[in-house]
């Protein structure tokens, strides 16, 4: 009797020490798995509380005269829109009217075909049309050759390059061959990529946001091998099919997906929006974020960017509670709580 007790009492304390590392395993396998689903999501931050919180009636007021002002009347109508569905103290009566009286539809016609050729023919504008000129020539190639062309004339003559504008047409010949052969897919891509380069000649690039995009391009467009190809014959036909022989397919996948945003952001707003508001992009992360604020915002994005600053690009992180979270958290207190136990006993004998 007496030998089997002592054999009870020897058995236990290696038991003890068993239970103990089973224990204390458990509970560190609950910490990984809490660690590992202890997620957040990250949400927009509440931009009607955030115009109250910021924007006067004296500001909303001043935006929509220089607006009238400088003959943007779409931009007057988002402000007065702004400020009859926040229920900012305006005499929105008096706007419209004053918008009506000056916005006539021949003059605006006249305008417009006026830009659209303008912005065709040049690569740029500052007005919608005009953009629109723009981004429809590259959809052609007439455009991105054109550009690559000039750029090449710069580099011939040792004058400044601006790369990005290279490197944004060699893709974008790159995408309309894509856009072609495989039935408009590409076209997304295409566009965005177009409206990034009218942003780039417009300035509206920040310099971290085009140190990213250079890190792409570069990637995509081999400048160096297309100047050799271009070196003996500078027509355009030949511009066309050295950029082709340059272009990178393989690499071009991340230069798509932020041109696709671009793009989304184009639809959600205008193409002259979207240069404007490319401004407010740092990042990559700014540029999914402001994608965001376009999709909540639609025509009123470069409106309220422009009255709350980058400050509506911020998101608020909220913890994403799962069932497998919860579980982990109970299995970690349950299996803490055993290893304490188990540890005093086995400290205590």
């Amino acid at each position: 009797m007496a030998s089997g007790y002592a054999w009870k009492k020897a058995l236990k304390k290696p038991l003890s020490k068993i239970f103990l590392l089973i224990s204390l395993s458990t509970f560190s396998l609950s910490i990984y798995s809490i660690l590992q689903h202890w997620e957040y999501k990250e949400t927009l931050v509440n931009i009607p509380e955030l115009l109250h919180s910021s924007v006067t009636s004296e500001q909303i007021g001043r935006e929509i005269e220089q607006s009238i002002a400088a003959a943007e009347f779409d931009d007057a109508r988002i402000y007065l829109k702004i400020a009859k569905d926040n229920h900012y103290p305006i005499d929105i009566k008096k706007y419209q009217q004053e918008i009506e009286r000056q916005d006539t539809s021949f003059r605006a016609i006249t305008s417009n075909v006026s830009n659209f050729i303008s912005g065709f023919a040049k690569g740029k504008s500052d007005n919608i049309a005009g953009l629109a000129g723009a981004v429809s020539a590259d959809f052609t190639v007439i455009g991105d050759v054109r550009d690559l062309r000039k750029e090449y004339q710069h580099y011939s003559k040792d004058e400044d390059v601006n790369e990005l504008v290279v490197l944004l047409s060699g893709a974008g010949v790159g995408l309309t061959a894509l856009t072609v052969g495989s039935m408009g897919s590409a076209g997304p891509a295409k566009a965005g990529a177009s409206t990034l380069k009218a942003a780039v000649k417009m300035g509206r690039i920040t310099a971290r946001f085009q140190k990213e995009l250079l890190k792409l391009g570069r990637k995509v467009f081999d400048w160096a091998l297309f100047t050799r190809l271009t070196k003996q014959d500078k027509s355009l036909s030949n511009i066309s099919r050295a950029a082709k022989q340059a272009y990178k397919p393989t690499a071009v996948q991340p230069l798509k997906r932020i041109a696709s945003q671009v793009n989304s952001i184009r639809k959600n707003t205008s193409t002259i929006d979207t240069v404007h508001l490319l401004k407010y992009v740092e990042t990559s992360d700014d540029l999914t974020h402001l994608e965001k604020v376009s999709i909540k915002l639609g025509r009123e994005t470069k409106a309220t960017m422009k009255l709350l600053g980058k400050g509506a690009l911020r998101t608020v992180r909220v913890l994403r509670k799962t069932t497998t979270l919860l579980l982990s958290l109970l299995g970690s207190i349950v299996s803490g709580l055993l290893s304490i136990l188990l540890l005093f006993r086995f400290v205590i004998r």
